[in-house]
């Protein structure tokens, strides 16, 4: 188990995560998000003992992370790069070994990952011939090749086509079905939705949402309706309050404060032109993310 345990860090003046706590069980995605600048990456470092915390601590079973954990963990970070003359089966053996698995073994598990990302073909290449996506799998296959029992990734499907966004989804459901603990830091809203059984949001520094998906959106106070209609919107003005958001898939989507009934926003819009189609829904994450992330402010 991974505990992050009121940690902090400065650097200089500038607070870059302020008393943040959470914990990632195995068998899960941990979903950890925000803007840029908000401290996720300072976070992930901390947890990777890149960092020291200037206050609190971060625990693997139980035990602060030293060296001896860190060896253990498997990390693809945001800033790709691979030897770009270096042949792709040397580079992967060359990682593995790094975490002290034996030559034989390593080689087994290569050619498994290999043969699950498509890449067997690719392992006598180097990284200069191959796409900026199979770079990016082979990136993957490198922080895995030990089997690591927590794997941290930040940015995994950033510059990813729709083909191998699902093969690295496909991979992380094998992977916490073997019961890897994983710590995703994504902007990618759609897939941390589907991916994450917990999650937390920061901004500025500071936990804003913080526990259980599922939960979260059942205790969320603002109901959110989906409707087809011809367009006609003037029925809200009975309701202060309620919002119009973005287009849904072609469908109207509104969010109603607590203490407005949803059958009355739809007697209205019954009223106002046929209605095709309502219902009431839960916050996406993305809802969820847009109440709690402040936007940046300009520079004067």
């Amino acid at each position: 188990m991974l505990e992050a345990d009121r940690i902090s860090k400065n650097f200089g003046p500038v607070q870059a995560v302020s008393d943040l706590s959470f914990s990632a069980r195995p068998g899960a995605v941990f979903g950890l998000l925000g803007p840029n600048g908000a401290g996720k990456t300072t976070t992930i470092r901390m947890v990777l003992d890149i960092l020291e915390p200037d206050g609190g601590e971060v625990r693997w079973n139980g035990k602060r992370v030293d060296a001896g954990s860190r060896h253990l963990f498997g990390y693809l970070p945001e800033e790709r790069g691979l030897y770009p003359k270096m042949r792709i089966g040397d580079q992967l053996l060359f990682f593995a070994r790094l975490h002290g698995v034996e030559t034989g073994s390593a080689k087994k598990r290569i050619a498994e990952l290999a043969d699950s990302f498509h890449l067997s073909e690719a392992l006598k290449k180097n990284p200069q011939e191959l796409s900026k996506g199979n770079q990016q799998k082979v990136q993957f296959m490198a922080a895995i090749t030990h089997a690591p029992p927590l794997l941290v990734l930040d940015e995994p499907f950033a510059g990813l086509d729709p083909i191998n966004v699902e093969i690295f989804k496909r991979m992380i459901r094998e992977l916490i079905t073997a019961g890897t603990i994983i710590l995703l830091s994504s902007h990618r809203m759609e897939q941390v939705e589907e991916l994450c059984r917990e999650i937390c949001i920061i901004d500025r520094s500071r936990a804003v949402v913080n526990g259980n998906l599922a939960e979260i959106k059942r205790a969320w106070p603002d109901r959110f309706i989906r409707l087809s209609n011809s367009g006609d919107t003037a029925f809200l003005s009975r309701f202060p309050g309620v919002q119009a958001l973005p287009s849904d898939n072609g469908y109207l989507k509104l969010k109603a404060p607590p203490g407005i009934p949803p059958a009355d926003i739809l007697r209205a819009a019954v009223a106002a032109a046929p209605v095709d189609h309502f219902e009431v829904v839960e916050p996406t994450l993305n809802d969820i993310y847009l109440q709690y992330v402040r936007p940046e402010e300009p520079m004067g």
